[in-house]
């Protein structure tokens, strides 16, 4: 059993929680038990998850994308306060790290990627507010053939990524930034990358792609992201030996 307030202080300090402007708040949501001796871990925040939490007597849930946001109301009514609700009827405690957890440098969701496809990481990349998100990374030796590539994204990260394939035949130099990174589209065409991998596309992307030729990868928002959590419940476990458990939620988007 560990203290939960130990636990949010190291994780804000691990994953610099402080040093990046973000959407929303970073940490603890919703204060729950204030012990901890089961935790799951997750993409988003949603009633599936916390009634995945209940069932294996968790009482904490951590998370990537959480409940709160600067763009939303700040009125707790509708699915967020049934979501709220449940988490304080349970004793269930809600931590969620965002941006924070993108870029950190061991368990972040776009180093992670860099390791799942192989690659040498390179230079940081995703420029956002003064800090980068992601990588540019290089493929280990000799260059890759450009469909042997997708086909290993698509085993390592989602079978049903969607590749606009307008970049060169083989693949030496990759930009990554996980979820939906397509505006930093423009920063890796700058830098000459072969291929852009991130978690959505939008109608801008195509022609754009097709025009500079540079190929694009959209493995989708939730795939890209179950990386940085699922790293965070061996971290959590490792650190507080608390059993923690990533539960993966499906979500085709």
């Amino acid at each position: 059993m560990a203290d939960l307030r130990g636990i949010v202080h190291f994780l804000d300090e691990y994953l610099g929680a402080r040093t990046i402007s973000d959407y929303g708040p970073q940490g603890l949501q919703v204060e729950g038990s204030a012990h901890v001796d089961k935790a799951v871990t997750g993409v988003s925040a949603c009633m599936e998850l916390f009634h995945a939490a209940k069932d294996r007597g968790a009482n904490a849930v951590i998370v990537h994308h959480g409940m709160f946001w600067d763009s939303e109301s700040r009125v707790i009514r509708g699915s967020l306060r049934e979501r709220v609700r449940f988490l304080l009827d349970n004793d269930i405690s809600l931590i969620g790290y965002h941006l924070p957890l993108d870029r950190h440098p061991e368990v972040g969701n776009n180093i992670q990627i860099v390791k799942k496809l192989d690659l040498t990481m390179e230079e940081p990349f995703g420029a956002y507010k003064g800090v980068t998100l992601g990588y540019i990374a290089k493929t280990m030796g000799a260059a890759i053939a450009s469909e042997k590539f997708f086909d290993k994204i698509r085993s390592a990260i989602n079978p049903a990524a969607r590749v606009y394939p307008f970049g060169p035949g083989e693949v030496r130099s990759v930009a990554i930034c996980s979820g939906g990174g397509q505006d930093t589209l423009r920063e890796a065409i700058a830098k000459r990358a072969d291929v852009f991998v991130t978690g959505e596309d939008t109608e801008w992307i195509y022609h754009l792609c097709k025009e500079e030729r540079i190929s694009y990868v959209a493995a989708g928002h939730h795939a890209t992201e179950r990386f940085g959590v699922m790293a965070l419940a061996d971290l959590v476990t490792a650190r507080f030996g608390v059993e923690t458990k990533f539960i993966d939620i499906p979500n085709p988007v």
